[in-house]
């Protein structure tokens, strides 16, 4: 079956025209794409550099991933790394279909299973082993709140996202296929560099919070400072100080709107070394300070809690 690239459905997709990484994050803060259609046959196989997380209703719903065959079971939560190429060859009678695409910076700061962490960065699609842990109405307000102009709607549903997922652990989860390599190169992307990109990942995502080089970092993958350095950002089209920050600032993010922790103590967790390059970094990537974020966030939690209910 030929590996060709798809005319892109989701917006945050690579098109051949980007001529970029399936790894690739785009930005150091995209943010979650949420869908909510009736899902269709896909021509050929497509890749982009998301979380994928399928949720049919009404039917099961069939799929190859790089020529392995799975079914997502109508009302369950399918979940991969959509850096493997991956076609839905048959939508059955599903009536509709969540589909949250979640940057995978975000994904591995959220507290999550660990087994489950590891099963999907190294190539598994797994799926909750229950139904019915949300509902199309809550994906719906999903995604009318990813598209708010106010940034505290568009953290609520992050956060409830993250909670889903973490039902999942809870609840519990079957692996639909086996970890696996990639079969050759994906548009230029080796097992070598999708390899060493993953542990840089993994390796990030268990020590953030704690002071961080890019040596430490190379030297537990196995690689040279430069080269790691140049593999990353050809893969990931950002250095690897961008993605620590990133990964940082989701774990502020959370810690802002959860917990009353004060501003320098959060500095200070999440791996900053001061409060003043703190409020500097997180200015910049969420046009806000700490400060403004806290009480817009906790704003919008409140009028959540008092106006709509979480479908978990």
């Amino acid at each position: 079956m030929a590996k060709q690239a798809a005319q892109n459905e989701n917006p945050q997709d690579t098109s051949d025209a980007d001529a970029v990484g399936p790894l690739s994050l785009f930005s150091s803060y995209e943010s979650i794409h949420i869908e909510l259609r009736k899902p269709h046959h896909m021509p050929c196989y497509h890749w982009h550099g998301q979380i994928e997380v399928n949720i049919p209703f009404g039917d099961d719903v069939d799929y190859v991933i790089n020529d392995h065959p799975f079914t997502v079971s109508d009302g369950h939560i399918g979940i991969f790394w959509a850096t493997t190429p991956h076609q839905l060859i048959e939508p059955g009678n599903s009536s509709n279909m969540g589909i949250l695409n979640i940057p995978i910076h975000y994904f591995l700061s959220w507290p999550l299973d660990e087994a489950l962490l590891n099963q999907i960065t190294h190539g598994a699609v797994v799926q909750s082993a229950l139904p019915n842990l949300v509902s199309e109405q809550q994906i719906a307000l999903w995604m009318e709140e990813s598209k708010s102009g106010d940034i505290g709607f568009r953290q609520l549903a992050a956060d409830e996202i993250s909670l889903m997922l973490k039902r999942v652990c809870l609840t519990g989860w079957e692996k639909l296929t086996h970890t696996m390599e990639s079969k050759g190169c994906m548009k230029g992307l080796s097992k070598h560099s999708q390899f060493h990109v993953q542990k840089i990942l993994e390796y990030i995502a268990c020590h953030h919070d704690s002071p961080l080089t890019v040596k430490n970092i190379a030297e537990h993958v196995g690689l040279h400072t430069n080269y790691a350095m140049n593999l990353f950002q050809s893969v990931m089209k950002m250095t690897i100080k961008e993605y620590i920050t990133s990964m940082r600032i989701n774990h502020a993010r959370a810690l802002l709107t959860d917990t009353n922790r004060t501003i320098l103590d959060i500095a200070l967790t999440v791996g900053f070394n001061s409060n003043s390059r703190f409020y500097e970094t997180f200015q910049r990537y969420m046009k806000m300070t700490p400060t403004e974020f806290r009480k817009l966030s906790r704003k919008s939690n409140s009028l959540a809690l008092h106006g709509s209910s979480l479908a978990l």
